[in-house]
């Protein structure tokens, strides 16, 4: 008997899964400089497996996904993401948070809960093709 191991996809699609439960817990507790700080984290590592995810399954099924843009808009085309925010606002918020010190982060920490529903449907979409 022969143990086989997990596609990367799958290995990814469990690790986004994780990262959506941490980031929707913190979304949901007290909102002081700590929590919204740890929020905030949370979504940077959010982005950051989603992105891997989305680029796993471009590949597989040979899908442009070079740029961050082109990976949302490959997962909006292909029905596994709904197109109900703004990608490159999306792109330009993370891209804020990365930065020291950290800019706008009170008005990106307002967008997390649009964020987190827009990843756990893409996760959603995304379980169902794998």
């Amino acid at each position: 008997m022969t143990n086989i191991s997990p596609s990367e996809s799958q290995v990814l699609l469990t690790h986004f899964d994780w990262n959506l439960q941490r980031l929707n817990e913190v979304i949901k507790q007290e909102q002081n400089d700590y929590f919204k700080g740890a929020a905030l984290q949370r979504f940077r590592h959010t982005y950051d497996i989603t992105i891997k995810v989305l680029r796993s399954f471009a590949k597989c099924q040979g899908l442009p996904c070079q740029t961050d843009e082109q990976c949302f808009e490959t997962a909006i085309t292909n029905g596994w993401m709904e197109r109900i925010l703004d990608i490159k606002e999306l792109i330009k918020d993370y891209q804020l948070i990365n930065q020291k010190p950290k800019q706008n982060a009170e008005n990106i920490h307002k967008k997390l809960e649009a964020y987190h529903k827009a990843f756990s449907y893409l996760f959603k979409q995304l379980k169902k093709v794998s």
